[in-house]
C-alpha cells in the first residue's frame, strides 16, 4: 500500500482490520522512500551515497556562497545569505529537479529577470555538477537506476493523493510497478452533500481563549465517561493548541499522543539548549547561563563528579559582575585566584575554603566553555551544532525521556550538517543557522495512536484514526482558510513557463483543502466542532471558519444560515470554568466556582480562603495587629524569653563575631531591616548590575578614587626630605599614578565602548585635581591610610566603662596628625554631601562612623604603642569630587558621653527584643525588603508617639534622641 506517509497507511489498516479481521502480508511504504530502498544495493555497487533533501540543502548553500563571491554574478551582491534564502534556493533547485528539468534545458529568457535567470541557471548547473563530482545522488536522480529496475509482482494499492505528486514521483509509479496498481477511491470531502460524516451528530461550542477551549473539551470527555483511547482531537492550529492541549492534559494527568510532536523548550535539554545559544548571541552575557542554573536546566560538578549546589552557584555568579564579553570572564578568573579585598579577608576558615573551591570550580567551568569557542568554531554552522551537544552532553540535567530525544534529535541535526563541515560564513549567520534547525526538532512525536491516550493530530494529518469521538479545535475563519502565496523565488508565471509538470501555488493550496476535506469525510461517530470567538491574551475577535457554518446547516437543516444565527444557536462563550455545577477539571475551576458568580461577578471570598489556607489568615491577622495602636510582634517586637538575641560580644556567641559602625548605622536607620539582615541573615541577593552605558559601578569608582588617593598620600610621604615637614604637593606625579590605575582597571574591568571609557576616566581625572587642590590648603600629615581596626581576624573590644564594650571591625580611610599627639581622622566620600549636615553629630543613630572610629583609633594607637597619649581632636567625612567639590563636613570628638549612652541604649534595644520599621519612610522607597514591609513604616508613625507603646519603645526612642 502505498500512502502519503507510513502513519496515514497503518492508521487505515487499523480501521480495516477493526471492522473486517486481520489483514496480511501487506506492508505499507511511502513512494519515495519505496524507490530509494529498492535502489540501495544499485547504488552500493557503483559506490554512490544518496543525500537527502536535509543534506543537499548545504550543498546549495556552498554554492550560494561561492555565487556570491564570483563577481561575474551580481543577482545576490549585497544580500547576507541568511536561512530563508538560502531555504528558497534550495526549495527552487527541488522543484526544478522533481519536473525533470536540467540546468541545459533552462533558458534566462523564461524568467522575469534575466540576471535570476543567469544565477539560478548556474547555480543548477553546479549543482548537477557537485553531485557527480563527490557520487552523490538526490532524489531525482534516483530516476535513471529506478528504471533499471524490474517492475514489481506485488500486489500495489495506491492513495490517490499519493500519486498526485512531482514529475519524479509519477516516474517512479510508473517505473516500480509497470503501470500496474489499483487506484484508491479518495472518497467524498466532508461538506459534500454525498459525504458520510456525522454531521447529525456534531456539536458545536465557542470559548474566551484556547486554554478555555481545551478544558471544555476535556470537561466534556470525562462528563461523558469516554475512554481516552476512544478520542481524537484535531487542533487548526497545531502549534498553539498542542501546546494548550499539552498544558492541560500535563496538569490533570491525562496521556496524550501527539502526531506531530511538541517543541523541544519543554524539556530541560531543551532549555538549555537554546539557552545556550542565547548566550553565544548576547555576546556571552552572564544572564543565560544565570537562567539556565536557576532553571535548574543544568548542574555543574566538582572534580569527583559531585553535584555542587546550584544556589551557591547562582549566590557567586550575581555578585561576579562578569556582564558580558570574553575578556571579562577571563579577567574575572584573574581576579579570583588574587583576590585580597577586605571583604575576603573578613571571612571565616571554612567559609572561605569552600568558597575557594566553587571559585576554582567555576573557573574550569567558563574555561571549559570559551576552549573550544574558536573563531573558526563559531563561524562553521557544523562545529557549533557539536560544541552545543557536547555542552549539554556536560551539564544539562536528564530528567526524563523526552530530553533523551533532543539529544537524538540534535545528533541527527548534526548528521545532516556535515555537508557543511568545510563551509564558513558569519558567526551571526552560523548561530541562525544552528537556532533554524533547533527551532524545527520536535519531541514526543507519535503519528499514530496509542492505547489508553488521547490522540492529538493537525488538520494535515487528522481524522484518520477510526476514533468514534472526534473534536476539531481552533477553527477559526484564520485558522482554515489557506492563503495563496507564490513562491519568492520561482514565480508562477516562470513555473508555467519553465514546464507544465512544475506545480503553481494556486493548484499546491487547491490539493491541500481537498486532501484535508477528503481526510475530515472520513471521520466517523460524534464530532464536536469549536473555535475561540475572543481570545482574552490578544484581546482579539474571532470569525468561525466556512466550514463550521456549512455542518451548523446540515445539522439545523437551515440552508440560509449565517454566522450569527450560528453563534446565538451557542450558548455563552465557554470561560476557563464552568460556573454552573457539575464536573470540575482540576482544583483551581472548583476555586473559581466558590469565589465567581454565575454573571461573573467575584465574590468575597475570604472566609473560603482563610478556612483552607490558615497561614493566610495568619497573615490578615498580622495586618489587623499593625493598623491597630498597641505595639505588636508583628510591628517588631521579638519575645526575646523564647527567642533571646545574642550579640557579638555576649556570652555563646563566636569569638571573631562584631559589630562595624555600618551595621549600628543600619540598625539607627531601620531596625527592622537590621533584624531581618543581621539577626537572621535573611539578606537581598548581591546582584551585579550591567550597563552597557556605564564603565564602573558607584563601588568600583570609589574603590578607584581610594587608591589613587592612598597611593599619592603613601608615596609622597616617602619622598619628605624633612621627616617631621609637611608634604610637597606634586601635580605631575598625581597624574601619573591616575593614569597607571586607570589602566589596571581598564585592564580588569573592560568597559562597553572607548568612547565611554573615555568620558569616565576624564570625569576620574576631574575628581582627582578637586582631591589635588584641597590636599594643597591642608596642613596636617597623614600618617595612616586604610587602618585596619581589627587584628588577625580578632576584633577591636571599644571600652567605654565597665557596663558597655562594643568589639568592632573596620577601616578608617584617612588619620592625619594635626598637632604633636592630636590627629584628625577621615572617612572618603563619593556621593552628595547634602545628607550630612555640618550642625550634626549622630543623626539619631545613622551617622556613628567617626564619632565611633574616632574614639577607636585613639584606643588602637596606645594599645599597639603607636601613641600612648594619642587623642583624636577632629574628623570630618571629605568629599573629594565634582560633586562634593573638596568639601568637608566635620563631626566633633568631645561627645563620648553622649556616644556612650546613645550606644549603650542601642544595645539594650536590641538585646530587649525592639526591631520596630524605619523612623522615615522615605528611604522604604528603594530598601530591598520593600516588597515585605510595605507601607509598614508610615503605619508605625502614629504607634510611636501613642502613649500607650512609651515605656515598650523607651530605649529606642532614646537612641533617636541624640542628633
Amino acid at each position: 500500500m502505498l500512502t502519503t506517509s507510513h502513519a496515514q497507511g497503518h492508521q487505515w489498516l487499523e480501521q480495516v482490520s477493526r471492522q473486517y479481521g486481520p489483514v496480511l502480508n501487506t506492508e505499507v511504504r511511502v513512494l519515495d522512500r519505496w524507490a530509494l530502498d529498492r535502489c540501495k544495493l544499485l547504488l552500493a555497487k557503483i559506490k554512490f551515497r544518496y543525500v537527502s533533501d536535509s543534506e543537499s540543502r548545504w550543498i546549495v548553500v556552498k554554492l550560494l556562497q561561492e555565487l556570491t563571491e564570483d563577481t561575474g554574478f551580481t543577482y545576490l551582491t549585497g544580500n547576507a545569505l541568511t536561512p530563508g534564502l538560502t531555504k528558497a534556493f534550495h526549495q527552487a533547485v527541488l522543484d526544478l529537479r522533481g519536473a525533470l528539468i536540467k540546468a541545459a534545458e533552462l533558458t534566462s529568457d523564461v524568467f522575469e529577470n534575466r540576471e535570476k535567470g543567469i544565477f539560478v541557471k548556474e547555480l543548477l548547473s553546479r549543482y548537477e555538477a557537485e553531485l557527480v563530482r563527490n557520487r552523490l545522488v538526490d532524489l531525482a536522480g534516483l530516476l535513471p537506476y529506478v528504471k533499471q529496475l524490474s517492475p514489481t509482482n506485488d500486489c500495489i494499492i495506491v492513495d490517490e493523493y499519493a500519486i498526485r505528486t512531482s514529475l519524479v514521483g509519477k516516474s517512479f509509479l510508473e517505473s516500480l510497478t509497470g503501470g500496474v496498481y489499483i487506484a484508491l477511491n479518495s472518497g467524498h470531502e466532508f461538506m459534500s452533500a454525498d459525504s458520510s460524516f456525522p454531521v447529525e451528530r456534531t456539536e458545536f461550542f465557542h470559548s474566551l481563549g484556547s486554554l478555555a477551549e481545551v478544558r471544555e473539551v476535556v470537561r466534556r470527555i470525562m462528563e461523558k465517561g469516554i475512554s481516552w483511547d476512544q478520542v481524537e482531537i484535531i487542533a487548526s492550529d497545531y502549534e498553539k493548541r498542542a501546546a494548550a492541549v499539552y498544558t492541560v492534559t500535563t496538569t490533570t494527568q491525562i496521556a496524550c499522543t501527539f502526531s506531530d510532536g511538541l517543541p523541544i523548550g519543554i524539556t530541560n535539554a531543551g532549555k538549555a539548549a537554546k539557552l545556550y545559544l542565547e548566550w553565544l548571541e548576547s555576546g556571552y552575557h552572564l544572564d543565560s547561563l544565570l537562567s539556565a542554573l536557576k532553571q535548574g536546566v543544568i548542574r555543574l560538578r566538582d572534580e569527583q563528579q559531585m553535584e555542587i549546589t546550584s544556589s551557591n552557584v547562582i549566590g557567586e555568579l550575581e555578585r561576579s559582575g562578569i556582564g558580558w564579553g570574553q575578556e571579562r570572564y577571563r579577567l574575572w578568573g584573574q581576579a579570583m585566584e588574587t583576590d585580597t579585598s577586605k571583604e575576603q579577608m573578613l571571612i571565616v576558615g571554612n567559609q572561605n575554603e569552600a568558597r575557594s573551591a566553587l571559585l576554582k570550580i567555576l573557573h574550569r567551568f567558563f574555561e571549559h566553555l570559551f576552549q573550544p569557542l574558536t573563531e573558526q568554531t563559531l563561524s562553521s554552522p557544523a562545529m557549533l551544532i557539536h560544541t552545543l551537544i557536547s555542552f549539554l552532553e556536560t551539564y544539562v540535567v536528564l530528567n526524563e525521556d523526552s530530553d533523551d530525544q533532543v539529544l537524538s534529535g540534535l545528533q541527527s541535526l548534526e548528521q545532516s550538517f556535515h555537508m557543511a563541515d568545510e563551509l564558513t560564513m558569519n558567526s551571526k549567520l552560523a548561530l541562525r543557522y544552528v537556532q533554524e534547525g533547533l527551532e524545527g526538532l520536535r519531541i514526543q512525536s507519535k503519528e499514530t495512536p496509542s492505547p489508553g491516550r488521547i490522540h492529538v493530530t493537525s488538520l494535515s494529518s487528522g481524522g484518520q484514526t477510526g476514533r468514534p469521538y472526534t473534536f476539531i479545535i481552533g477553527m477559526a475563519e484564520k485558522n482554515w482558510s489557506l492563503s495563496v502565496r507564490q513562491d519568492p523565488l520561482l514565480l508562477d508565471e516562470e513555473r508555467a513557463r519553465i514546464s507544465p509538470d512544475m506545480d503553481q501555488s494556486i493548484e499546491l493550496a487547491q490539493r491541500q483543502v481537498e486532501e484535508r476535506d477528503v481526510r475530515m469525510g472520513m471521520i466517523r461517530g460524534d464530532c464536536t466542532l469549536s473555535f475561540c470567538s475572543y481570545d482574552i491574551v490578544d484581546h482579539r475577535e474571532h470569525m468561525p471558519a466556512y466550514e463550521m457554518l456549512q455542518m451548523f446547516r446540515g445539522k439545523t437543516l437551515q440552508t440560509d444560515a449565517d454566522y450569527e444565527a450560528m453563534v446565538q444557536s451557542m450558548e455563552e462563550p465557554v470561560r476557563f470554568f464552568r460556573s454552573k455545577a457539575g464536573l470540575s477539571v482540576d482544583a483551581s475551576e472548583q476555586w473559581l466556582r466558590s469565589l465567581v458568580t454565575n454573571n461573573s461577578r467575584i465574590k468575597a471570598g475570604q472566609a473560603f480562603v482563610y478556612a483552607y489556607y490558615g497561614s493566610l489568615m495568619d497573615g490578615n491577622n498580622a495586618e489587623l495587629s499593625r493598623e491597630n495602636l498597641e505595639f505588636s510582634a508583628y510591628d517588631g517586637l521579638i519575645e526575646t524569653n523564647l527567642h533571646p538575641v545574642r550579640l557579638p560580644g555576649d556570652e555563646h556567641t563566636f569569638g571573631g563575631s562584631a559589630f562595624s559602625a555600618s551595621r549600628l548605622e543600619l540598625y539607627g536607620r531601620c531596625p527592622k531591616k537590621f533584624f531581618y539582615q543581621e539577626i537572621i541573615g535573611v539578606r537581598a541577593k548581591e546582584v551585579a548590575l550591567y550597563d552597557r552605558t556605564r564603565w564602573l559601578d558607584a563601588m568600583q569608582r570609589g574603590s578607584l578614587l581610594h587608591e589613587i588617593f592612598d597611593q599619592y598620600l603613601i608615596d609622597s610621604k616617602g619622598r619628605r626630605t624633612d621627616l617631621n615637614g609637611s608634604l610637597g604637593h606634586d601635580l605631575t606625579f598625581l597624574n601619573e599614578i591616575t593614569e597607571e590605575v586607570l589602566r589596571q582597571y581598564a585592564k580588569e574591568v573592560p568597559a562597553p565602548s572607548m568612547h565611554i571609557l573615555h568620558k569616565e576616566a576624564e570625569s576620574i581625572r576631574k575628581d582627582v585635581n578637586i582631591f589635588y587642590l584641597s590636599e594643597q590648603r591642608r596642613t596636617s600629615i597623614p600618617v595612616f591610610t586604610e587602618l585596619q581596626l581589627h587584628r588577625e581576624g580578632k576584633p577591636l573590644v571599644l571600652e567605654f566603662s565597665n557596663e558597655l564594650s562594643i568589639p568592632i571591625k573596620g577601616f578608617v580611610d584617612r588619620v592625619d596628625r594635626v598637632a604633636p599627639h592630636h590627629y584628625k581622622i577621615y572617612d572618603y566620600k563619593t556621593g552628595n554631601p547634602r545628607k550630612y549636615k555640618q550642625n550634626e553629630c549622630f543623626s539619631r543613630g545613622t551617622q556613628l562612623q567617626l564619632p565611633l572610629y574616632g574614639l577607636a583609633v585613639e584606643q588602637w594607637m596606645k594599645e599597639t604603642g603607636f601613641d600612648p597619649e594619642a587623642q583624636i581632636v577632629a574628623s570630618a567625612y571629605y568629599f573629594p569630587t565634582e560633586r562634593g567639590m573638596g568639601e568637608e563636613v566635620s563631626r566633633p570628638q568631645n561627645r563620648r558621653e553622649d556616644l556612650e549612652s546613645l550606644l549603650y541604649n542601642m544595645m539594650e534595644s536590641m538585646r530587649t527584643g525592639l526591631y520596630p520599621p524605619a523612623i522615615d519612610p522615605i528611604g522604604c522607597t528603594w530598601c530591598d525588603y520593600n516588597s515585605v514591609c510595605g507601607s509598614h513604616s508610615e503605619q508605625f508613625l502614629d504607634k510611636r508617639s501613642a502613649p500607650g507603646n512609651a515605656d515598650r519603645l523607651e530605649r529606642i526612642l532614646e537612641v533617636n534622641r541624640f542628633v
